[in-house]
């Protein structure tokens, strides 16, 4: 709790001392498991909202945040098969971007530092007398890293990152509309 207090305060703060070039956007997001997430979690949907603000000509900083639903797969092993159920992931960063042409237009680079708070269910199979699955919900936070790709088109951006976040590490893309321009 302490954390997202923290982070509600670094934006309330960048609002009141940067006005000029700053811009809100809203995406929608679609997720590809990797890994072993992709063992259990089909493809993502959900949405973010970003604010972005300027550091100098070609680079600025991003803070994020967004929610994920990766729905569940069946699992199998040991001749056992277990499903597994909706996993939400919800991420909140922020990092930088460095456009190659000029600020806020065209391709660019970027590396955001995200913490995501994770909740996933999972059956496994009863081996007492009656069979039949036991539900259990498991909820962590993990620190991710995600580089990107994106490309800035007067109000739209699009990107597409790796969401480096252990286990439940993910290929990310991201279409939004730019409420502001410059």
């Amino acid at each position: 709790m302490r954390t997202i207090r923290i982070f509600f305060l670094v934006i309330v703060t960048s609002f009141t001392l940067e006005s000029s070039f700053a811009q809100f956007s809203a995406g929608l997001d679609l997720g590809f498991p990797v890994g072993n997430f992709s063992n259990i979690a089909s493809t993502g949907f959900g949405g973010s909202l970003r604010y972005d603000g300027t550091i100098g000509d070609k680079l600025g900083w991003t803070v994020s945040a967004g929610y994920l639903a990766f729905n569940g797969k069946t699992y199998n092993i040991n001749n056992v098969s277990i499903p597994f159920g909706t996993t939400s992931n919800v991420p909140v960063g922020g990092g930088i971007k460095y456009f190659f042409s000029e600020a806020d237009n065209g391709f660019y680079a970027g590396l955001d530092l995200s913490l995501n708070f994770l909740s996933t269910y999972v059956y496994s199979y009863n081996n007492g007398n009656g069979g039949g699955y036991n539900l259990a919900s498991d909820s962590q936070s993990k620190f991710g890293v995600n580089p990107g790709i994106g490309y800035r088109l007067t109000n739209w951006d699009f990107s597409a990152r790796y969401n480096a976040v252990g286990d439940f590490s993910y290929w990310g893309i991201r279409a939004a509309y730019v409420f502001a321009s410059k």
